[in-house]
């Protein structure tokens, strides 16, 4: 990593965690718009370091928003669907959850909805995805692919600990001492599939659609079913649980293979590093 690189990555991500600390601080008057809020810090932290460029061109370049990406979008909401529905399987198989059957009366009403929701979360994600794997993850890919991704996934978990540990509002149930560990192994293995999807495509709208249907992905998953003990969903098929993690693993070992065929990945040609 050069001296530049090092410097912007650390800027920005001290920046991004001050402003999500910010975000805390204002619970009590903010209240349940702090977790939206929180989702757009990076993108301020970004326009911040932007604004203070010599090369904001360039700096705009590598954010990865010319390009959409679109071949690579069924993965990257079939990835995410498919871990969450095997989840969701796994947990009714050992009577920790209760399959529920949705009304067709009310199909139509809930696609109509989940579109929409689609959008929205997208937008939102990308206010993420545009600082951790827009500008952050192309200033460490000098430390190799590999470390990059894992280490872009665990400063982006790092940077949800305010909101994780001092408000209610994101994984309230369940203990911190196995709830934050189970969290930040999960964010820095889902990194991988992030990155991958990043450098393979260019583009950071991908990213944020998988960011994005992770998120959805659990949200239709607790609402097919109604657990039997919330616990035992938090550390096991929650979107942290460790059958979450062990499907990244499989995901992730799977990946690290295909980015280490390309040489045009590993010479970071799919890139724009300012």
């Amino acid at each position: 990593m050069t001296r530049s690189d090092f410097r912007e990555a650390a800027v920005f991500y001290i920046l991004a965690l001050a402003l999500a600390a910010l975000v805390v601080l204002a619970v009590p008057v903010i209240g349940e718009a702090s977790p939206i809020l929180t989702m757009l810090t990076p993108a301020v932290a970004i326009a911040v370091m932007i604004c203070l460029s010599r090369k904001r061109r360039a700096d705009l370049a590598g954010l990865g928003l010319q390009r959409f990406g679109f071949r690579a979008w069924p993965l990257a909401a079939g990835l995410p669907l498919a871990i969450h529905g095997a989840s969701i399987l796994l947990l009714a198989a050992l009577g920790l959850t209760t399959l529920l059957m949705l009304p067709v009366a009310s199909l139509p009403d809930l696609l109509a909805n989940y579109a929409i929701e689609i959008v929205v979360v997208t937008l939102l994600a990308l206010c993420e995805e545009v600082g951790w794997r827009g500008y952050l993850l192309p200033r460490l890919m000098s430390l190799g692919a590999v470390p990059a991704l894992l280490l872009s996934g665990l400063m982006h978990g790092a940077w949800h600990l305010p909101l994780l540990l001092f408000t209610d509002f994101y994984h309230p149930t369940g203990n911190p001492w196995l709830v934050v560990p189970l969290f930040l192994v999960t964010l820095t293995l889902a990194g991988v599939f992030y990155g991958f999807l990043r450098l393979r495509n260019g583009s950071v709208w991908v990213v944020a659609f998988a960011h994005a249907m992770v998120n959805i992905g659990w949200d239709i998953g607790s609402n097919m079913s109604s657990s039997n003990s919330p616990l035992a969903t938090e550390y096991l098929g929650g979107e942290s649980g460790l059958f979450v993690i062990g499907a990244l693993l499989v995901i992730d070992t799977l990946l690290i293979r295909s980015l280490r065929r390309s040489s045009r990945v590993r010479s970071g040609a799919s890139v724009q590093i300012s």
